[in-house]
């Protein structure tokens, strides 16, 4: 893993076009359109694929014509795991044995504009088309127990225990395609899929203070030692660029 360093890309300077390509999407569209057509303004959603990923996220999405809505869904995060790690020194021929035990918590926040390509009954039912932006908050709180074994860790490792916060921040944003169901009842249904863009800034704040070089390395050392061993590995090592997101959501029309 690439230093943390060679990711910071400095939030305000990189959020700000983001955020204002988003506000643009929104100035054409109107709540005073045609009426005759929408079976429910306003539905309030529960998405279950990323119940998965320690998400949990609600939408509200809120019909502005035959054709146009606009979703906004926040999701608070939360999980804990705790792992043990076997780190082999070559230099001794011994295995030191590490404790982890991880606290995830954090926001994200999805604002959305979409398009109904076709409309089966009325509005929002039917297939469409979606502009997503994106901005996420994940921090794990780590507390690692080293039981050593008369041997030191790995040279190329940091030597005391990884104590500390690490913080992943992203924006994004992406198009994406789906259909939603929309019953006589008010449930509604909806699946959706398609690419999209992140960009991550990632941070390690330890409990103890630390020299340049320590905290560089303790950085360094959080990849084998706590992203390889947790549940959420491929995410806490994605690079920033390009990505694919899919997902489900259950609904009730208000």
């Amino acid at each position: 893993m690439a230093h943390f360093g060679h990711y910071i890309l400095g939030h305000n300077m990189s959020l700000k076009p983001f955020l204002l390509f988003i506000f643009a999407l929104f100035l054409p569209f109107s709540s005073g359109a045609q009426e005759d057509n929408i079976d429910a303004r306003n539905l309030l959603k529960l998405n279950l694929s990323d119940w998965y990923f320690a998400r949990y996220e609600l939408g509200f999405e809120h019909v502005l014509n035959e054709s146009t809505s606009v979703q906004f869904a926040f999701a608070g995060i939360g999980a804990a795991e705790d792992f043990s790690n076997y780190l082999y020194n070559p230099m001794s021929g011994a295995d030191n044995r590490t404790s982890v035990e991880v606290e995830h918590g954090g926001w994200r926040f999805a604002p959305e504009i979409r398009r109904y390509a076709w409309v089966y009954g009325g509005m929002p039912e039917g297939v469409f088309v979606a502009i997503q932006g994106r901005i996420e908050n994940w921090t794990l709180n780590v507390d690692e127990d080293i039981n050593q074994t008369g041997s030191t860790l790995p040279s190329d490792q940091f030597q005391e225990e990884l104590d500390g916060t690490f913080t992943q921040f992203h924006w994004g944003g992406g198009v994406m395609v789906g259909y939603q169901w929309f019953s006589d009842n008010g449930i509604s249904i909806e699946v959706y899929t398609g690419p999209m863009f992140r960009s991550f800034s990632r941070k390690w704040q330890a409990d103890v203070a630390l020299t340049n070089g320590e905290k560089e390395l303790a950085e360094d050392s959080l990849e084998p030692r706590v992203f390889d061993s947790s549940r959420w590995e491929t995410y806490l090592n994605s690079n920033s660029g390009p990505g694919w997101r899919f997902g489900l959501t259950v609904g009730l029309g208000l």
